[in-house]
């Protein structure tokens, strides 16, 4: 049942959210399977993490992402192959790796975004301006209530800093 309530509970909102999360998550699988090279989610994962945090080492890439070392370095060794990441050797440390995205990953992250925006697009613009407002507000405001994740700070340590 639809119906409205002049305010919503917080399982109101959960449950129409978890439904459009669900919704965009099938139109993004669908823009992403259309690419020359999919990538799984894990490696999608690395690369908006290495989009924010150029230079990052595979350890704090690894706290970034909460995953096994072991695991981050062939996830790494997966998206160099396709040429999407790029190692090089760290400026302040001999001993230590920077990981960077390619610029074929880069236009691999554009070309993704944009298949989005066109899938989202099409839905959003069926949508009243006023609706199209309210959105917009709501959507701020769970971007700036929701905590940063996957974000590296200036020195490519794991921390809170926003985009």
């Amino acid at each position: 049942m639809n119906r409205i309530r002049p305010h919503a509970t917080v399982d109101d909102v959960l449950l129409v959210l978890t439904q459009v999360v669900e919704q965009v998550e099938v139109m993004w699988e669908r823009s992403k399977d259309v690419s020359p090279a999919p990538l799984s989610v894990s490696q999608l994962r690395v690369l908006f993490v290495l989009e924010r945090s150029e230079g990052a080492n595979l350890r704090a890439l690894g706290e970034a992402l909460d995953a096994a070392p072991s695991s981050v370095s062939r996830l790494c060794d997966r998206l160099q192959a396709v040429g999407f990441l790029e190692r090089g050797l760290s400026a302040t440390s001999r001993r230590e790796v920077e990981l960077t995205l390619s610029e074929r990953g880069r236009a691999y992250l554009a070309e993704l975004r944009e298949r989005r925006r066109e899938h989202l697009r099409d839905v959003v613009g069926t949508l009243p301006a006023a609706a199209r407002s309210t959105l917009v507000t709501g959507l701020r405001q769970l971007r700036d209530a929701a905590p940063v994740v996957h974000r590296l700070d200036d020195d490519g340590e794991p921390g809170t800093q926003s985009a």
